[in-house]
């Protein structure tokens, strides 16, 4: 199928908005973090007060879709006009509708046609590029677009060309899905219960969307010989795309048990990541024209969500310790002195599962976690059995006690 008729199908786009692996206020809270350091901000915001230099700017906006982006932008006062263009005709005419006076809409192919030199302060290309084979074109119009002093923004999936991801990350992902209970396994589009996920030939990939991630490898190697990056963030999504594809519908963010295993895969994901054990397949940079001298500014960030003041206490450092079959487990590896940072939101995240309501956001203390640190240290348990012994003292769902399990195997790999 033409990318540009698929992209530009509203019931195609509302369906994938629907069942993508971000369809889910848990997952997007753990992308806010990586990105900004705070659950309650998200990236577009939290990154314009820094690379938004200026004041009166002209921004453009590649890969514009249904338009929510610019439309986000252009309510800020120091945005003075934006160009937003997209490949698919029907996208951008239902962006036009909902746009306002300060964009402009323009349909536009980056793998052959010119873009207006000289002419923007900002450039954001937000989930488009990936979809680009002719990057070479791309980006030497992108360079040539940028005033002198520019800053480029780019969101991007930058992981294996065509979903060809190794096998060591299909089976996290098979590891995790099979840890579920069946009823968050069934899918919406396909109708079925996913038992095993399977990696996409390049063949069906093809077939299915010629330019789905098509030279995704080469984004990061090209932005960094083209372009001066300032700042880069790892996102993730390496486990969590693949995994909660079609079934992310089903996980309640008001359920915190479901909520909790949501958050569980993301924090395992994430110290994966960071552990170099597998790669990362989303990144968000800011990056500036090679011998530019722009620098981020110091605007104020915008105010927190009024949601994120619905907080609760830190359910570490309290409570009591099963000595049950779960908190005897021998544990694999020696015991480390401390739990890792990733452990500790793990044991956050299922304490607080227990609870017959969870608050947005935990205000995480130090005094609590160093309080847990130096329970753990004196228990001389291996670190999966402090957490579930901490656990199961207080609930006994079979979902968390699985993923628990899971979770423990993947990280000993």
């Amino acid at each position: 199928m033409d990318p540009a008729r698929r992209w530009g199908s509203a019931e195609f786009t509302h369906t994938l908005a629907e069942v993508s692996w971000m369809a889910s206020t848990a997952v997007l809270m753990h992308l806010n973090e990586r990105a900004t350091g705070d659950p309650a901000r998200d990236w577009l915001s939290s990154w314009a007060h820094r690379c938004f230099v200026g004041d009166h700017l002209r921004v453009l906006v590649l890969g514009c879709g249904e338009g929510w982006l610019e439309r986000a932008i252009a309510a800020w006062p120091f945005v003075e006009h934006i160009d937003a263009v997209d490949v698919s005709e029907e996208a951008v005419a239902r962006a036009r509708a909902e746009g306002g006076p300060k964009i402009e809409y323009g349909v536009v192919d980056l793998n052959v046609d010119s873009l207006e030199p000289g002419a923007y302060d900002v450039i954001v290309a937000h989930s488009i590029l990936h979809h680009v084979e002719n990057l070479e074109h791309a980006f030497a119009q992108i360079e040539r677009a940028m005033k002198p002093e520019a800053m480029l923004i780019v969101n991007e999936y930058v992981g294996p060309n065509r979903f060809q991801f190794p096998d060591e990350v299909l089976d996290i992902i098979n590891e995790l899905l099979a840890a579920l209970p069946e009823h968050l396994r069934r899918g919406h589009v396909e109708q079925t219960t996913y038992n095993r996920r399977e990696r996409p030939s390049p063949e069906f990939m093809i077939e299915n969307d010629p330019s789905e991630a098509v030279r995704s490898e080469d984004l990061l190697p090209m932005i960094g010989d083209r372009f001066e990056v300032l700042e880069s963030k790892k996102i993730g999504g390496t486990i969590l795309m693949h995994l909660l594809y079609d079934i992310v519908q089903n996980f309640r963010f008001e359920d915190p048990h479901e909520r909790a295993l949501i958050e569980m895969m993301c924090a395992t994901e994430g110290a994966l990541v960071d552990a170099g054990a597998i790669g990362c397949d989303f990144a968000i940079l800011a990056a500036r024209r090679k011998g530019a001298s722009v620098r981020p500014a110091d605007r104020p960030l915008p105010p927190r969500p009024p949601a994120a003041r619905d907080v609760e206490r830190d359910p570490l450092g309290f409570g009591q310790c099963s000595g049950g079959r779960l908190a005897r487990r021998a544990g694999r590896g020696a015991r480390p002195r401390h739990l890792a940072p990733w452990l500790l939101r793990i044991l956050r995240v299922v304490l607080a599962s227990s609870r017959p309501r969870r608050a947005n956001l935990i205000r995480e203390r130090r005094l609590s976690a160093a309080i847990e640190q130096f329970r753990y240290a004196r228990s001389g348990r291996a670190p999966f059995a402090w957490i579930c012994g901490r656990w199961s003292a207080q609930d006994d769902d079979p979902a968390i006690a699985a993923m628990l399990d899971a979770i423990e195997r993947v990280s000993a790999r």
